[in-house]
């Protein structure tokens, strides 16, 4: 009988010293490389309604009830959750902080808990075009006998779940996009142009982007006000999307040379300052800018990095379609397509 007390006071004296040496929370690091442009993968995060396609931590509960936030109300964007499944719970996953195509940081409130468990996203584009999440998820501090339970409920395994998840969402719609014609931020692609007519004004500015940008409205605005005059007070017909047509580069000067105008339209007759511009068909390495335009340069030399590692020669001309315009359009939203000419062998 001695034996038994002795060896069940041992036992309980294991289970209660135990988690001790058991983590008292987790915090962990996982690496994903993804064959996708950056602008793809961040979608796949920030977008919380795509999150909950590919996430394994509320699915084994196919019953669980999901609540999206609204963007016009709710001042973050998040997806509440409700379950009775005990390995489910509820909670909210909310996004606190994010900077586009950058990095996403979020915070996990379960429900009956008092703190949060916080997970980071950054994410980092690729020479070759392939985009690496970076993820940290760090839990609140674990209750002392919790602390069983959560020794057999590691999150790695979710991640992994999910991120293997993720790469095939990426893949499905990375084909999807192609097909479609869709260019993601992030993404490069050798495209053939044909000649481009343009009804441009010549500057000459610093390289300074708010330099150049002052100079392209300078421009814009006396086409337009000269087409107006032309139409008497109206115009009948869509001006497209502005073009700069970038032709010289001098850092030496610190100088840049540029077109700045609209496709030409045919019978329409050349007015004050504008000329007829002529830009070149043939094959152009192509991305997308978004964002700033501070940061319009960032975009250009990551594609002179690309277009090294495909042992592609590259011009020093430009040519930038903007889709947006940046008087009307917030800074991180500006978007724009910008080509550049690849040299013959």
């Amino acid at each position: 009988m001695k034996q038994i007390n002795l060896f069940l006071v041992v036992i309980i004296a294991l289970l209660v010293l135990t988690p001790i040496i058991l983590p008292s929370r987790f915090d962990e690091d996982f690496d994903y490389e993804f064959d996708a442009p950056v602008g793809l993968v961040y979608d796949e995060f920030y977008n919380l309604r795509r999150f909950s396609k590919w996430e394994e931590f509320t699915k084994a509960d196919s019953l669980t009830v999901k609540k999206f936030s609204d963007p016009q109300e709710d001042e973050k964007s998040f997806v509440a959750w409700d379950s009775d499944n005990a390995s489910v719970a509820s909670g909210k996953f909310t996004i606190d902080n994010f900077s586009v195509n950058r990095f996403i940081n979020y915070t996990i409130k379960y429900d009956g808990w008092e703190k949060m468990d916080s997970l980071n996203v950054k994410f980092d584009q690729k020479e070759n075009g392939k985009t690496v999440a970076k993820l940290k998820y760090l839990s609140q501090e674990i209750p002392y006998f919790y602390r069983y339970f959560a020794f057999f409920k590691n999150p790695k395994t979710k991640f992994e779940e999910s991120m293997s998840n993720l790469n095939q969402q990426v893949k499905i719609r990375l084909d999807k996009d192609k097909k479609e014609g869709k260019l993601n931020y992030g993404e490069y692609r050798i495209v053939e142009l044909g000649k481009t007519n343009l009804l441009a004004i010549r500057k000459q500015s610093k390289l300074a982007e708010t330099d150049v940008m002052d100079k392209v409205d300078g421009a814009f605005e006396t086409i337009y006000k000269s087409l107006i005059n032309q139409e008497e007070g109206g115009l009948d017909f869509d001006l497209g999307f502005p073009y700069i047509y970038f032709t010289e580069f001098d850092k030496e000067k610190d100088r840049t040379t540029f077109f700045a105008g609209i496709q030409l339209i045919e019978d329409l007759p050349l007015q004050k300052e504008m000329k007829k511009v002529t830009v070149p068909g043939g094959q152009y390495l192509l991305s997308l800018h978004l964002g700033p335009r501070s940061k319009r340069q960032q975009t250009v030399d990551r594609m002179i990095v690309y277009a090294k590692s495909k042992k592609l020669a590259l011009d020093t001309k430009q040519l930038e379609v903007m889709l947006n315009d940046p008087k009307e359009t917030d800074s991180v939203k500006l978007i724009s397509r910008i080509y550049i000419p690849i040299l013959k062998k």
